[in-house]
């Protein structure tokens, strides 16, 4: 056996366990993609103000 069928082996073992982990504890994947999906959202729609345009008091 090659290193790579190896390898291969190992990560075809380990997705199987993940599908059958997931089957059996679907409400924590779900959680877990949610977690992800809003992380990545608020990456996205980060607004970032730069230093000169900081808010200034408002005088009246």
């Amino acid at each position: 056996m090659t290193f790579a069928m190896i390898l291969r082996t190992f990560f075809e073992i380990l997705l199987f366990a993940a599908v059958i982990w997931g089957i059996f504890h679907e409400d924590r994947l779900a959680a877990f993609e949610k977690h992800i999906l809003c992380a990545i959202k608020r990456r996205r729609l980060k607004v970032v103000h730069p230093a000169h345009a900081r808010k200034q008091p408002v005088r009246f």
